[in-house]
Parts: structure tokens; sequence; C-alpha cells
């Protein structure tokens, strides 16, 4: 796993380092952009944000900003997840790899739950998967059975993201780093303990997503950068290079299995196949 270097700065109020060391200009990104998230509004200076964001590391440093924002807003942090885990994603992106977001205890809601189409400004779906942390240790590991070794279970999990940009606005890699990594909400269901599963099963694990009954995504775990506990570790390397921790019971998203859709109205369902165990999770949009 490889996590650019120039990501080890601050957070500060997510337990990372005192002081940060790089700047992010003179450009205000954050309050902008939390005022229009938090009103369901697209951001409206997102070309200049693109044509002013131009790297990861500076794409980093505002979303430190942002995420103080956050942290005052939709509760504690709750876990981390993984964005553009797609080779086509990562393409169209300018990426060489994912890019990292930050989980809030008010974005996470129970399985079955109804959600408002306009609580995103331009909200979207995606069936996607994750890890419980047990072992604060996790954050160390470098071998999918310490990987392994450092959650509990597997999760069912419908993600609702937010592209949060005008229609027609380009999103680049720097860009979608800054916005958290298109983080809104997330519909989380009943934990499969992973105890007596191994890597072989984890790695065959599989899901289907369902719109109103048709079949929308569909992927098995090689589609979670080749295996769900290499997703793992990639959060984990790139949590712990950003001066962040783990603790017990933080959730990881691991990345989409399939491509997003559009949210509509009616009822989506994930269903999955984990170790042999069934498991699902609903949320209706309206």
């Amino acid at each position: 796993m490889r996590i650019i270097s120039v990501f080890v700065f601050a957070l500060g109020v997510l337990s990372g380092p005192a002081a940060a060391q790089i700047s992010c200009g003179q450009f205000d990104f954050a309050t902008p952009f939390a005022e229009a998230f938090a009103n369901a509004k697209p951001y409206a200076d997102a070309h200049r944000a693109a044509q002013t964001i131009t790297t990861l590391s500076d794409g980093a440093c505002h979303q430190d900003r942002l995420l103080k924002i956050f942290a005052e807003r939709y509760g504690a942090v709750v876990g981390y997840k993984a964005a553009a885990t797609s080779p086509g994603a990562q393409k169209q992106l300018g990426l060489s790899e994912p890019v990292l977001g930050v989980l809030f205890a008010d974005m996470l809601h129970h399985d079955g739950a109804t959600v408002p189409i306009a609580n995103g400004a331009r909200l979207i779906y995606e069936l996607d998967l994750l890890a419980r942390v047990a072992d604060p240790a996790l954050i160390d590991a470098t071998t999918r059975e310490e990987a392994l070794a450092g959650i509990d279970a597997l999760i069912p999990f419908i993600e609702l993201g937010d592209l949060m940009v005008p229609k027609g606005a380009a999103v680049t890699g720097p860009l979608l780093q800054a916005m958290n990594a298109g983080t809104r909400a997330g519909i989380v269901g009943s934990p499969v303990p992973v105890d007596g599963l191994s890597e072989e099963d984890i790695g065959a694990l599989s899901g289907v997503l369902a719109a109103d009954g048709t079949v929308v995504a569909k992927a098995d775990g090689t589609a979670l950068l080749g295996h769900p506990l290499d997703a793992v570790l990639w959060i984990a390397e790139a949590a712990r290079a950003r001066g962040f921790t783990l603790k017990a019971g933080d959730v990881l998203s691991l990345g989409s299995l399939g491509p997003f859709q559009f949210a509509s109205a009616g009822v989506v369902k994930a269903h999955y196949d984990i170790g042999g165990t069934p498991a699902e999770v609903t949320v209706t949009l309206e």
C-alpha cells in the first residue's frame, strides 16, 4: 500500500498533529461549501475551486478546514471512507488511488430509514460495505491477516453520496478530496461477525443492489481494491498518514460495489452474501 507522503499534516479537532505543514492559500473553500452542504444546495463556486485546488495536498488541507466545521455540526467522528476506488473513477478524476473521507455520527441512519432526496444537493446512492474496527491497532496493519484481526464485523451499507456541484461542473481528484470525498449519509444494516471467516471467505463476498426490485448494481469482493481487506488496509494507512486515529466501534466504508445511481423516489435494497451468511439493508427515498 502507498499513501502520498504530503498527507502528513494537521487535523487538530480529529486527533491530528497540532499544526499544519502546508497552507491552503487565501481561497476560502470550507465556509461556503459547508453552508451549501447544510442547505443541500450545489456549491456555486465549484468551477473556480477546481481551478484553484490543484493538488491532493491542498485538497486535504481544505478538507481539514471543512472537517472542523462538520465536527461542530454533525457529531463525533465515527469512521472513514475510501472514495473513487474503481480504476474508471480514478482515471476520470486524474487519480492514481482513492481519496479519504471522514464519517460523522449524524450522517449514519439505521436500516429501514426514510430519507428525503431533498436532503442532498445532488444525491446519489451506491452499494457499499462497512468494516467495524475491533482493535485500534488496526491503524498499523500491513497484511490481510492483521486487517482481519483488527475488525470484528462486516456491515451492509448503502452510501448516500452527494455530488455537491452544479450540473456540468467538473469534479477533479483534489476537489473531491476537499469535499470530504463526497460524503453525505449512509444506511447501516446489521453486523455480520467475521469470527470464523477466512480471508478467502471475505474475498468471495458478493452484493446486489436493487431499486424497486430492479437490479442496478452487483459485484463481488474484488471490486473493493481487489479484496475487501485490502480496502481496510488502504483506509488504515491513509488515516495514519493524515494523523487520524481509530477506536473500537469505528466503521470503515470500503468503497462501491458497482456504479453509483442518481437518487429517485422508491425503495432501495442491498443484499449481500458474506461467507455464506445473507444480509440486507434497505432505505426508502422520497
